[in-house]
């Protein structure tokens, strides 16, 4: 009777612990001498592995253990019923016997997970096709077969209080700067939260200038360009639920390389990568150096440019300040409005809308022919941007610089590209500089350009690794 109670208490409890779900599930049976109750979520568990090894082994194996009759790969025992509580929410089904306060915990969880696909965010022309995916198994599983050595070290984390997110930690124990794991440890063991909404809570939460428009984590799908920069010491961090992995520390040059650049000759990789800072320099400043040469310096044009912008904005009524910020407002309208629809209706939109908005305004003489050519080109630059964190912040900086060019000209101008860059020297990530650690003699063969493979015999400095070699004999076939 005092078992009988025990058990009944303990599916009282656990019914409790789960607001009384209906979907929470008892199956009780008798096998011999012994009686079992089975606790589990029919919507979380796979019925065949229940069924076959759980249930047939127990009624056929009447006299043998427990621990032998059931043939299931993830097994453990507990006598507190929070852990029991907690994997049945996990999808395990948890079996106990009448007399014993022993609770036995089975791995029989479904799994439902789309496919391996190809990466949507960051297409490459030569390179893998394979991307990362919500379930955080099926990840570790790629870069166990990326990484085939037992230097990698995957350690996991659970945040939330209520969402019990799952996370995982990865990176290679003979190579990464072990200041920065201890450090990424003690953040991640102090952030206190309800749940995760990866991977943007753990960047918000993780690094150190909140207020930066600037990334500090790199964001990839590609499980190709996460195993490039474990090898390189840094730090990756993959979260149940999300297909993106958050890379740290980075370098400010890291968001213009893409994983093109070591798959082509170097001189057409390092001329993509000038290419991309070059416009990156071209979105935050062109149509502020527009604004400010229209409005204050327009002697330092050629005579025969200064005489076309004179004829364009002959009869506009709106000033070049408003002008700028207003076409940029539409740009990103644009954008967001073929994001957010359906794909070709979004596509549509943006190339019905783009083509009829830039012809009306101009007709209207609302905005000048030059300012449409100016918000275009400054739009295409952004686009050019490998990583989409950095172009989202390519897209907001303009408009500081116009501003600070409308009030002081190209003096205005100046000063926004010091403000920017002192903000960029300022940033730091675990303790590493943001920008210009990059710079340096040992790193810029790989930030600003791309040198030649047989040249990058070492490490970002960067990354403050304990093995900085990485190439020893790369040419060794020549005498």
């Amino acid at each position: 009777m005092q078992s009988d109670r025990l058990t009944s208490n303990n599916t009282r409890v656990i019914q409790e612990q789960l607001s009384n779900s209906s979907d929470f599930q008892t199956h009780d049976l008798t096998a011999g001498n012994r009686h079992f109750r089975l606790y589990y979520l029919n919507t979380m568990i796979e019925y065949a592995i229940v069924q076959e090894h759980i249930i047939r082994p127990l009624l056929v194996h009447t006299d043998v253990d427990i621990r032998e009759a059931v043939s299931v790969l993830h097994a453990s025992e507990t006598e507190l019923l929070t852990d029991a509580i907690t994997a049945v929410i996990e999808g395990k089904t948890v079996v106990q016997i009448e007399g014993e306060t022993t609770l036995y915990i089975y791995g029989t969880a479904l799994n439902k997970e789309r496919s391996i696909n190809v990466p949507v965010n960051e297409r490459v022309l030569r390179g893998s096709n394979e991307a990362l995916i919500e379930n955080l198994e099926t990840n570790l599983n790629l870069m166990r077969k990326l990484i085939a050595t037992p230097d990698l070290v995957v350690k996991y984390y659970h945040l939330g209080r209520r969402s019990n997110t799952k996370i995982a930690i990865l990176y290679l124990n003979s190579i990464v700067n072990e200041q920065i794991v201890q450090e990424l440890d003690r953040r991640m063991n102090s952030i206190d939260i309800d749940y995760v909404e990866a991977p943007g809570f753990i960047q918000e939460l993780v690094e150190e200038k909140s207020f930066s428009l600037f990334p500090q984590m790199l964001v990839t799908e590609r499980p190709d360009r996460v195993r490039s920069y474990l090898m390189d010491g840094k730090v990756a961090i993959l979260t149940s639920g999300s297909p993106d992995s958050l890379i740290l520390p980075v370098s400010f040059w890291a968001f213009f390389q893409s994983p093109d650049d070591y798959q082509i000759n170097w001189l057409l990789g390092s001329t993509f990568r000038i290419l991309r800072v070059f416009c990156f320099i071209i979105a935050i400043s062109l149509p502020g150096a527009y604004v400010a040469m229209v409005t204050f310096d327009p002697r330092i044009l050629p005579f025969e440019i200064a005489l076309t912008l004179q004829s364009s904005m002959q009869f506009i009524a709106f000033p070049a300040v408003l002008e700028a910020i207003s076409m940029l407002l539409i740009l990103e309208i644009l954008r967001e409005a073929t994001i957010r629809l359906p794909s070709p209706i979004g596509q549509t939109i943006g190339v019905v809308g783009g083509i009829v908005i830039g012809t009306v305004v101009v007709q209207s003489n609302l905005v000048s022919n030059t300012m449409v050519v100016v918000v275009a080109f400054t739009g295409l630059a952004s686009f050019i941007i490998p990583s989409y964190e950095m172009s989202s912040a390519a897209r907001l900086l303009p408009y500081p610089f116009i501003f600070m060019s409308a009030i002081l000209g190209l003096i205005g101008l100046e000063f926004a590209y010091l403000f920017v860059l002192a903000h960029l020297s300022r940033l730091h990530m675990m303790g590493v500089p943001y920008f210009y650690s990059g710079l340096n003699a040992g790193s810029i063969r790989d930030t600003l350009f791309r040198a030649p493979l047989w040249r990058l015999k070492t490490r970002a400095k960067e990354s403050l690794t304990r093995n900085k070699v990485r190439i020893r004999n790369p040419r060794g076939w020549e005498k």
